[in-house]
């Protein structure tokens, strides 16, 4: 399970109907990240030719990169930083699959425990 780390005495000064909104789109948020194991794994077996090697970084690299841009947003500290580090790593020239593998298992660990 993955906490919610924005303060709550901050929230609790918006009006209900803003609260209500943003944990709307808390809920939305989690529904699409849940949304992007199964990508992930399409991509992954997409990776495992040669000749889609590339496409499939690339394209892990765009989704780590949305889920760094957002997961701080509703205060999902650590999937922002797993995702950072599969994004880090992807833009390497002769990445370490090892790290990559390593760095992928955690993002795919932090994105099974949205709450």
């Amino acid at each position: 399970m993955v906490s919610q780390t924005t303060p709550i005495a901050k929230l609790d000064q918006l009006p209900a109907a803003a609260r209500d909104r943003i944990e709307q789109l808390r809920l939305l948020f989690i529904d699409r990240s849940k949304g992007h194991l199964t990508q992930i794994q399409q991509i992954l077996v997409e990776r495992q030719t040669a000749s889609e090697l590339l496409a499939a970084d690339a394209n892990l690299m765009k989704l780590a990169h949305s889920l760094v841009g957002t997961s701080g947003i509703f205060g999902f500290q650590a999937l922002g930083e797993a995702a950072f580090k599969v994004e880090s790593i992807l833009r390497e020239t002769g990445y370490k699959e090892a790290d990559f593998a390593e760095a992928m298992a955690g993002l795919i660990d932090q994105l099974n425990s949205l709450d």
